[in-house]
Formats: C-alpha cells, sequence, structure tokens
C-alpha cells in the first residue's frame, strides 16, 4: 500500500512544489494583502468547481500527513514538501469528489456514520506527492488509527466520546467538521476505486509474474574474485611491468598527465610496508613476551632472506595490509602525521630496505621496512614507472581471473568433477597467494608457537552452494547485478546443468551448475487457484493503476484549470512560516 508513484510523478511534483512556493511567495510574501481597497476579504485555502477548501481543511490535513509522515522537524524542505502535498491532496480530493457526483456516487450520512464505528478515516495526499512524503491517499492504515482508538480501555467497542477525542486531538476538527470533510474524502475514494478497476491485466502477464516468484532453483558455483587475483600479480616483476608498459604507452602517459601537479613539491614522502604481531585482547606481561619471541622469530627470517610479502601473508595481524604483503603504499606527511607515534618516529629512522627491531604500539609489534622515499618533485621516469605498475596489476588481474574461470568450466566439461576441480583450483591459488605452501606452526625456544593466522576472507575461489531463489531473487547479494546471475542460473536445466560460458557479473567470474533436484516449476493449476490472490497481490496491475489515477487527476485538474474552476486563495496559512515561528499547526499538536 505504501509503494511510491513512477519517477515521472515524482518530477512532476517537484516542479509544482517549486512554482508554487514562487507563487506563495508572490500571492501571500511580504506586501500581500488580506484585504483589498479597504474591504474585508474572506480567506480560504482554494474553490474548486465552486467548493470552498477552508482554512480548517488545509491545517487539518498537514497537521495528519505530518504525523503520519513522522516529520516534526523544521527541515523546510520537507516542510515544503508536506505543505505542498496537503494542498494538492486537498484539490485533487475535490477534483475526484465532484467528478464522482458527475457520475452518481453518493455518500449518505449513514455511509459516513458506517465508517466512524470502524474508526476509518480518510487522507488525500497529492499523487505526486505520494512516494515523496512515503503516505497514499485512501483509508488512514490501521497501524497509525485502529478500532481501538475509538474505544475505551483498549478494548474494539466503538465509544463516541473516545471517537471525538480522536476528531480534536488528530484531526483538530469537531466531529461535524469531520463529517463532512470524510463524505468529501469518500467520495473521492470510490471516485479511485473506480479508475482503478477499469484498469485490467492479461491472463499471460499475470503468469509471467507469477512464474517469477513461483519457479525456484538452486545452483553450485564457483566465484572468480577479481580483488583476489589482483594480490596474486607479481609488480615487482621489471621484464614483465616494462614489456606491458611498452603497449599501453598511450595510457600510462593520460594517468600521468592527470596526475602530474600532484607529484610536485612533495613533502617527503615514504614507502612503506609491515607486518603486525598482534597483542591478544587484555594481553598479559607473559602474552606479551610470547608475541616478542613470534616478532623476533620472524625478523629473523626476514633478514636471512625470506619473501617479506609470503610472511605478512602468513603472520601479519594488521587487517589494512595483509592481503597486500603489509604494503602500505606511499605514506604523505600528512599520513605519517596520523600514525602512531612509535612506528612513526622508527619509520623515519630506517634506511631504505633496512628492517626495523620489532616496535612495540597498543596493537602488538610491528616490524617495519621502508621501500622507497621521494621528496620534491618527482621525476618523469619514476613516475610513470610508478603508474604503470598500478595499471599493469588491475589489467593482469583481469586476465587471470577471467583465464582461470575458462580453465576451470574447459576442465568440467570435459569431464571432471566439479568438486575435485574445484578443491584443485582452490588449492593452486593459495598456493600463489602465500607463494608456497602455508606451513605448519612451528615451536619456538620457551615452547611458543608461531602459526600461521587463520584467514576466513581470503575470496579465493571455493565452491559454494546457494539457497533456493526465484526468478526475481539472487543467487547472490554482494554482487553489482545480482539478476544478470540469477538469469543465468534459470537457463540451466537437467539437460543442461552447466552454464555454457563463464558468467561475468561486476568485476567477477562465476562458473555455475544446476543443483539436481533443486528445481520448483510453477503450475497453471496452481496459478488458476491462486488467480485471484495473485491479481490482489499484482505489483504490475497496482503500478498501473497508480498510474492511471494520477493521470485521470491531471487531465481533470487541467480542464478544470483552464475553465476557471480551481483558484488558489488568500489564506496565510499556506505560507511556509518564517524561521523560529511557530505555526498554529504547531500549536495545535
Amino acid at each position: 500500500m505504501f509503494e511510491g508513484l513512477q519517477k515521472y510523478s515524482q518530477t512532476l511534483f517537484m516542479v509544482i512544489l517549486g512554482a508554487t512556493v514562487l507563487a506563495f511567495g508572490l500571492s501571500w510574501g511580504p506586501g500581500s494583502r488580506g484585504c483589498s481597497d479597504g474591504k474585508l476579504e474572506v480567506t480560504y485555502v482554494a474553490k474548486v468547481h465552486g467548493h470552498t477548501v477552508t482554512e480548517t481543511d488545509f491545517t487539518s490535513s498537514f497537521a495528519v500527513l505530518r504525523r503520519f509522515a513522522q516529520r516534526d522537524d523544521e527541515n523546510p524542505v520537507i516542510t515544503g514538501a508536506l505543505r505542498q502535498g496537503a494542498l494538492d491532496g486537498l484539490i485533487e480530493r475535490e477534483l475526484l469528489a465532484h467528478e464522482a457526483e458527475r457520475v452518481g456516487f453518493r455518500v449518505t450520512d449513514d455511509d459516513v456514520n458506517a465508517e466512524f464505528r470502524k474508526c476509518r478515516f480518510y487522507l488525500s495526499v497529492g499523487s505526486g506527492a505520494e512516494p515523496v512524503v512515503g503516505i497514499p491517499s485512501g483509508p488512514i492504515p490501521p497501524m497509525f488509527l485502529s478500532p481501538r482508538s475509538c474505544s475505551e480501555n483498549n478494548s474494539t467497542e466503538f465509544s463516541f466520546p473516545a471517537f471525538e477525542r480522536v476528531s480534536r486531538r488528530v484531526f483538530g476538527r469537531t466531529v461535524p467538521d469531520l463529517r463532512e470533510a470524510t463524505r468529501r474524502e469518500m467520495l473521492a475514494q470510490r471516485m479511485r476505486e473506480s479508475i482503478a478497476s477499469s484498469v485490467q491485466i492479461s491472463d499471460e502477464e499475470l503468469w509471467r509474474e507469477y512464474r517469477q516468484t513461483h519457479d525456484q532453483m538452486a545452483v553450485k558455483y564457483l566465484r572468480f574474485s577479481l580483488a583476489f587475483y589482483r594480490d596474486l600479480v607479481r609488480d615487482d616483476d621489471p621484464q614483465a611491468v616494462a614489456a606491458w608498459a611498452g603497449q599501453h604507452a598511450d595510457e600510462i602517459n593520460r594517468m600521468y598527465e592527470r596526475r602530474r601537479d600532484g607529484l610536485r613539491g612533495l613533502q617527503r614522502e615514504m614507502r612503506v610496508r609491515h607486518i603486525l604481531l598482534s597483542f591478544p585482547d587484555g594481553a598479559t606481561d607473559a602474552q606479551k613476551a610470547e608475541t616478542r619471541a613470534r616478532a623476533a622469530a620472524v625478523r629473523a627470517r626476514l633478514v636471512a632472506g625470506e619473501d617479506f610479502v609470503r610472511l605478512a601473508r602468513l603472520y601479519s595481524g594488521d587487517p589494512g595490509s595483509w592481503r597486500t604483503g603489509g604494503d602500505m603504499g606511499w605514506q604523505s606527511n600528512e599520513a605519517q602525521e596520523r600514525l602512531v607515534e612509535p612506528f612513526r618516529n622508527a619509520m623515519r629512522a630506517l634506511a631504505v630496505n633496512a628492517y626495523s627491531e620489532p616496535v612495540e604500539t597498543q596493537y602488538g609489534l610491528h616490524i617495519i621496512q621502508v621501500t622507497g622515499t621521494r621528496e620534491g618533485d618527482v621525476a618523469e621516469t619514476a613516475a610513470k614507472a610508478d603508474i604503470a605498475r598500478t595499471l599493469y596489476r588491475e589489467a593482469r588481474a583481469a586476465e587471470l581471473n577471467a583465464e582461470a574461470s575458462r580453465a576451470a568450466l574447459t576442465r568440467i566439461r570435459g569431464g571432471a568433477d566439479l568438486t575435485t576441480v574445484a578443491r584443485e583450483i582452490r588449492e593452486a591459488a593459495l598456493r600463489e597467494f602465500y607463494r608456497g605452501e602455508v606451513p605448519a606452526p612451528v615451536v619456538l625456544p620457551g615452547n611458543v608457537t608461531l602459526a600461521p593466522a587463520e584467514r576466513s576472507d581470503l575470496d579465493a575461489p571455493e565452491l559454494k552452494e546457494s539457497e533456493q531463489f526465484t526468478r526475481n531473487g539472487m543467487v547472490l547479494a554482494d554482487v553489482d547485478r545480482p539478476d544478470v546471475l540469477t538469469a543465468a542460473a534459470f537457463q540451466l536445466t537437467d539437460a543442461a546443468p552447466l552454464s555454457a560460458e563463464p558468467v561475468h557479473v561486476g568485476d567477477d567470474w562465476f562458473v555455475l551448475r544446476f543443483k539436481d533436484g533443486s528445481r520448483t516449476t510453477a503450475t497453471r493449476e496452481e496459478f488458476a487457484r491462486q488467480r485471484q490472490e495473485q491479481l490482489a497481490q499484482n505489483s504490475v496491475l497496482g503500478t498501473r493503476q497508480r498510474q492511471a489515477i494520477a493521470t485521470y487527476l491531471a487531465t481533470l485538474r487541467t480542464d478544470a484549470e483552464h475553465a476557471g474552476q480551481v483558484r488558489l486563495g488568500n489564506s496565510q496559512r499556506i505560507r511556509a512560516p518564517q524561521p523560529g515561528a511557530n505555526s498554529e499547526e504547531d500549536e495545535q499538536n
């Protein structure tokens, strides 16, 4: 019920809002007059086909709209939208009520009394404002006003004194005033229902939407993540980078031109990487001593020539850099100042490529290495070499990612077992990531164990199984276009269970396989039994009905305005209050 109208309605509403605010400023701004030639004028909000929309109508509608939109702030944009929604709603109410009477609808006192006994009330909101304020025209939902609102002691039995309190507290009206307003609202609602009932949807359209929500399946999938393969690229291979750069000189030059000004007049920057041996939460002195032993062992292995990247990925506890082998990138002077002081001081004291002794901070013990420094104007060759490494890493990662997915699919299509292929691909990918096998824990002197960190968020290829999903559902939620993956999955069948090609979604590639026995297919017989329920819930039908009502209203208003049957009044109440001023609506609430 709370679904918004289409975007064109929102746009139209904002245009009308802007124009009306301007008109308010001209008609009721400073210098406007409530009297003309010395004659007292009766103030009103609008007149529509001779029916007067009173100040009480507007004050009540605005107060109710703001209450149910749950907006009590003084944001002028929101307040303006609510005021415009209330004003347009009242004008549209009168247009619809007039049309309802013209075509023969009638609302009697007994009809109104029956609604009152149910504690059911109505509110008209400008059709363009509904999606902006989140409140639809029509009966006020029970979540705001239920039968208990018009009863005593939280029962459901109607009580006139309780009803009268609701009339004054919620609507700011006497019962006779509310009766007439409700009669006009009911006429307008009958006209809306009449327009909506004229909109039809074919059985084939309804069947297609039924299938969207009732066809279900599940898949097994291998995901090849670009982020993971980016970490596999060895951008420290000068020959590979130089060969790639020679073929992409224009791209490198363009990037350099965009960055050149930012590479001039630099304060001293440092390229830094580190390995953090973390302290346990609430570490005792004994636990800190064990961490120092681990840090000393890792540093000794670095000094002996082991790969920094490998050791960082195995042992570092820094969540921001362990994937990149401890690399923190270039640290500007400002960035250096944001580092914790012991780390910053040790880093600045290091010679390039030297290893620090373990540096203690509140996070644990850091082994730091400065891999480069730069200051002043960065030489063009150095800047382009740095750019080439970055671009090469991105391009090569995309190639590796796609190649891995195609190779996996080829093996499976050739008859290899999916589970076996997935396991072997993952093992090979992890060996590449860690630059060797993951070692077993080792026991250091003092019975201290140095073990590789447990990584649960590597994103290495791994065979997974989806939950059941529908045609308008998702295999996975954390992809840029989940609908693409879902559509590809529903191409799979028992006869052709494997995706013909890897599926490219966002940055990642997927190999999909239909999960045997997982498909539930909608049937025409079940659809026929549920047709009426589906018709009531159909989103396409609801959207078309709202469009039809909005279009009908636009035509009514245009025709009435051309005939001079819609006139804005001279009431000051529809002016936005000055900042800091309390409106009467505020005082009423």
